[in-house]
Order: structure tokens, then sequence, then C-alpha cells
């Protein structure tokens, strides 16, 4: 059974503030699949927890070169599999690979994906309720996403 923490932000700092706690809970390798429509923040988490693990330049959205890597205190992975249509084009751009490598791996639009996802892996679903008011579930699954969601639970 998967952990789970849920919370409600009103702004972007708070979501940002979210990804800060959770990325001081991470430690590589690790997985984190996000989920929500265009706009909901699922790039924001990922530059607010690369820059708590160390990455200080520029994070984007990889929507149209699909992979950037980032070289911080512990190596950052960002994915955004958006454009991809179909399960076999996840071979194309080696995504097997990308999960074997000792690093914090941040994956947008990660459902093309999930048959391949090795089991520990913590899955956060983002809504937007409002203009900045966001809906996030966090959810662990495996040993180690378990351990930091319970930790998550506890911290905040």
């Amino acid at each position: 059974m998967a952990a789970i923490y849920d919370l409600i932000t009103d702004s972007e700092a708070e979501t940002k503030k979210f990804a800060a706690k959770l990325a001081n809970l991470i430690t590589s390798p690790a997985l984190i699949l996000l989920k929500g429509e265009l706009g909901t923040g699922k790039t924001l988490i990922t530059k607010a927890a690369a820059a708590e693990l160390g990455y200080q330049d520029d994070v984007t959205s990889p929507t149209f070169n699909l992979i950037q890597e980032y070289q911080a205190e512990t190596e950052i992975i960002h994915m955004d599999l958006y454009r991809l249509e179909q399960s076999d084009q996840l071979l194309d751009i080696g995504f097997e690979d990308y999960l074997d490598r000792e690093a914090v791996i941040f994956i947008e639009w990660p459902d093309l994906a999930l048959a391949l996802i090795p089991a520990d892996f913590i899955f956060i679903e983002i809504t937007k309720i409002a203009a900045q008011k966001r809906k996030i579930v966090v959810r662990g699954e495996g040993e180690q996403s378990k351990l930091i969601i319970e930790r998550l639970n506890k911290e905040c």
C-alpha cells in the first residue's frame, strides 16, 4: 500500500516551499513522476526542487528536447514526455538507460512510461483549483519513497 501526503497551496511560493521540503528528503537515486494539466506547476516543482538540490541556473520545461540534464550536488534529470505518442519512442530516447543512473529524475507527463517505471517512485498529482491555488497529492510507492512520504507527513 502506498504512503500518501496531500496539501493545498495558495500561491507559487507555497508550491515552491513544498517542493523544497520534498527535495530535502530525497536521496539519489530517486524517481519523481509529475502529473497535471498544462500550467499546473509540474515544472515549477521541478525547478524549486532542483534549486534545493543545489542547481542554481535556469530550469525550463524540456518539452521540445524531451530531456534536460543538470549537474548539482547530485545529478538531476528532467524529462517531459508530453510530445511522445507511443511507448516505443521511449526506447529511441534511451529512457531505460536514464533510469539506471544515480540521479534524481523528474518526469512530467509520465503515463506513457508507467510500464517501464521501477517499483520505487514518488507520484505527484497536481490539480488547479484557482488561479494560484493547487491541490497536490503525493504518493510514495516502494520502500524508499514510502519512507520519504512518511517523513513529509511528520514534518509538515
